[in-house]
């Protein structure tokens, strides 16, 4: 009975102290990864939101301790995301392009190479920096395990964005009789498309687990709602996107911009040392 006292003192004593080491630090930096579904809220009824799309993060995390239960989180993380958008059952969505390059209307006029493309569902891929921006509540360490919350801003900026479009291609003269050629338009450009700033305010949960010395293995699940939007709204000079009223040229088109802002649920690992 003393020999099992002694083990489960002894036990005590070296959890106590290694969880003392990673609480006594006033910052705890490493690598992170998270993944997560994210959901677009349409602000048009032209275009609609296919599904969810996906979001990857990659980068590094660090903590300030103001003291052992509150704290500080940032870092540079960069975030691979893909958001996924058809047309509506009513509207038939048109645009002109060159090469991989989507033709915004003041450009279509000029351009003796342009064509056609009908979009049915579309896939954009956008890389972001992204400055986390969040206050952390923990607990004190119970064992080698203590718990936290966090809230605060995940702040994006827009460094590259590609566009994956499935539909219908046309021949050169659309008067008459185009011929129509299903097909996929990959890794367009359309420039001023997207917003280059995305802002969402956000908490999240978690433990972490102080396995060695003063490092730490994190995990959260985090939800975040977007309240900038993802795309530009521009003039119509401006726009790539219009309806089908003027492919026959007998009608004017009626161009507009894509509108929407986003929801992203995130689970987060991250080491810190």
């Amino acid at each position: 009975m003393k020999k099992t006292l002694l083990a489960f003192a002894i036990l005590g004593l070296s959890t106590g102290v290694m969880a003392q080491e990673a609480a006594d630090k006033t910052f705890q930096a490493g690598l992170t990864m998270a993944i997560g579904p994210n959901f677009q809220k349409m602000g048009t009824k032209i275009m609609a939101s296919d599904g969810s799309g996906l979001d990857l993060t990659i980068g590094m995390n660090g903590v300030w301790s103001f003291n052992e239960n509150v704290g500080f989180n940032t870092g540079v993380e960069f975030d691979f995301s893909t958001l996924k958008y058809k047309t509506s059952s009513t509207e038939e969505i048109y645009y002109w392009y060159n090469d991989s390059k989507i033709l915004q209307q003041d450009e279509v006029a000029g351009d003796a190479n342009k064509q056609l493309f009908r979009m049915s569902t579309r896939a954009q891929k956008g890389t972001y920096l992204t400055i986390p921006t969040m206050l952390l509540f923990r607990t004190n360490f119970i064992g080698y395990f203590r718990y936290f919350g966090k809230f605060g801003l995940r702040n994006s900026f827009l460094l590259t964005n590609k566009i994956n479009d499935n539909g219908v291609n046309y021949g050169l003269d659309i008067p008459g009789s185009p011929i129509e050629i299903s097909g996929e338009n990959l890794n367009m450009k359309a420039k001023g498309d997207m917003f280059f700033f995305k802002a969402a305010v956000g908490l999240s949960g978690g433990a972490e687990w102080n396995f060695s010395g003063s490092t730490s293995l994190v995990a959260e699940l985090g939800f975040y709602y977007g309240f900038t939007p993802l795309h530009l709204d521009k003039n119509d000079g401006n726009t790539t996107l219009f309806t089908a009223a003027g492919v026959n040229g007998t009608l004017e088109d009626n161009h507009f911009s894509n509108q929407a802002t986003q929801q992203q649920l995130q689970f987060k690992v991250s080491i810190l040392f």
